[in-house]
């Protein structure tokens, strides 16, 4: 079976200090489907590689809300 491969950005808000990309990172390494995550605190953007067959954009969306930011999916 191929894995198929989704990508999405995210703008991120309630943003302050660099805790926050170490916390994101963690926490999103962790979840089923996550290829692999890169955070930037000084752009506020998140950048996820996912298999599309284990999870989608509203359950990463969801999960960084569990966390308390805030975010908007840019194209």
């Amino acid at each position: 079976m191929v894995n198929d491969n989704g990508k999405v950005i995210f703008s991120i808000s309630n943003t302050g200090c660099s805790y926050f990309s170490r916390v994101i990172e963690q926490k999103l390494k962790n979840m089923s489907g996550i290829a692999d995550i890169s955070v930037s605190y000084l752009t506020n953007i998140v950048l996820v590689s996912y298999d599309l067959e284990k999870t989608n954009v509203g359950v990463i969306r969801r999960s960084i809300k569990k966390f308390g930011y805030d975010t908007v999916e840019l194209h």
